[in-house]
């Protein structure tokens, strides 16, 4: 089985790399570390250390891993943690975390990598953030004695059906694995389901609702911004963040179908990869739009559209925001994090694909803190009654920000789970 899986990951990467070529995904600057060979700058600081290594795929779990490592570095200060990630864009925002936080890139699932890798970090325990179940390293580090726990951890309906489909196999994986610190009970039912011992599963909460508080921005900065980009203290202004290929167009539709009310009102987008944002230009450049992006617009310019192009700077503009729309929700995605905005009571909209956030989709709704559209019209309709009602749009984000706020807690949950692990 581990031969057969070992191969098929070979061949999917293979698969894989002419297109990331194409698109110029690879090579990057990392790209030998995710072989398992890591430069001096890493491994010597963790010469006869024994750090805790966090595990986050991308920018997301990054941002929603950022109260654990606060907490690891309080309790383990002579300790460097190690924090590892998959893509340029995830590196870029783990670097910045500092505080003896050491940045990587994970190694490819292959055993030649994932050997280099242990040898050259020398892990005391391994912390997954979400759902980054990897077989190889969770075999390797196995045999080496070194405890693996998810935290944060998500299974999401789509993925649950998935692995039903491989349910023999399960045991052998799920059997390496110490903790799962899940986010909801829904997330922990569906594991125990799976065959998973109830002792190895705790529901300790999303780590995402302390993530959103400790992400506000400054507000000197916030103004500052607004006043750079020309924008009045009433004027509406839409933020659409995270947003991928296919919504940008629908979410420009709204925007100018709102405008025929609303003329004053302006339109931020910030795509999720911002190597699509010449892609963007053109695309707005032909709906004949004009459309600065925001590091380049100057004092007294005309704009209607603006476009993000600097990663880590999303919640600024969320602050911004008269409406917030999150992207990765109106394609087969999943959607992205709405608790930035959440946090900032700003109200939110999304369309009808959120099962990455799940729970945290189902509390917003419940207590009428966002809106979602199940189709383009609806989101239009939607949007131009929260803009054309502004006292109940702020009244929906003042509950969203008190939902946020009330959710406080998974980080010390997460902490005391994790004790036995931390302290062998």
């Amino acid at each position: 089985m581990w031969l057969l899986y070992e191969f098929l990951y070979l061949l999917g990467f293979l698969g894989y790399l002419p297109r990331a070529l194409w698109r110029r995904r690879l090579p990057h600057a990392g790209w030998t570390m995710r072989l398992g060979r890591y430069p001096g700058r890493v491994v010597e600081p963790l010469c006869h250390r024994r750090p805790v290594w966090v595990h986050a795929v991308s920018v997301g779990e990054v941002l929603a891993a950022r109260p654990l490592l606060r907490a690891l570095a309080e309790q383990r200060p002579n300790d460097p943690l190690i924090l590892s990630t998959i893509t340029p864009a995830g590196f870029s925002v783990a670097s910045q975390q500092g505080g003896g936080v050491v940045p990587v890139y994970f190694p490819l699932d292959l055993r030649g990598c994932v050997r280099r890798a242990l040898d050259a970090l020398h892990p005391a325990c391994v912390l997954l953030v979400e759902s980054e179940l990897w077989p190889t390293v969770l075999r390797a580090a196995a045999s080496r004695g070194v405890p693996v726990a998810v935290v944060n951890g998500r299974l999401s309906s789509r993925t649950f059906a998935r692995y039903r489909l491989v349910r023999p196999w399960l045991p052998r994986l799920f059997g390496r694995v110490e903790r799962f610190l899940m986010q909801s009970q829904a997330d922990a039912d569906r594991l125990l389901a799976l065959g998973v011992p109830p002792d190895r599963v705790q529901v300790t909460g999303s780590l995402k609702w302390d993530a959103s508080l400790s992400a506000r921005p400054d507000p000197q900065a916030v103004q500052e911004t607004a006043a750079r980009l020309g924008l009045g203290a009433d004027q509406p202004v839409i933020v659409a963040g995270s947003t991928h290929r296919g919504e940008e167009t629908l979410i420009l539709r709204a925007f100018q179908a709102l405008r025929a009310a609303h003329p004053a009102a302006r339109l931020i987008v910030a795509p999720r990869h911002l190597e699509r944002l010449a892609e963007v230009e053109e695309l707005l450049r032909q709906a004949l739009v004009r459309a600065v992006r925001v590091s380049a617009v100057r004092s007294g310019e005309a704009w209607e559209v603006a476009l993000v192009d600097a990663f880590g700077e999303l919640p600024r503009y969320y602050a911004l925001a008269s409406v917030v729309v999150i992207g990765g929700s109106f394609i087969p995605h999943g959607g992205q994090n709405p608790l930035e905005a959440a946090s900032l009571g700003k109200p939110v909209v999304f369309g009808p694909s959120m099962h990455n956030f799940e729970a945290i989709t189902h509390q917003l709704l419940a207590h009428h803190a966002a809106r979602q559209a199940t189709d383009e019209h609806e989101f239009a309709v939607l949007l131009e009654e929260l803009v054309g009602r502004p006292e109940e749009a702020r009244e929906m984000g003042r509950r969203a920000q008190e939902l946020t706020e009330r959710f406080q807690g998974a980080t010390r949950r997460t902490m005391d789970a994790l004790q036995p692990l931390l302290q062998a």
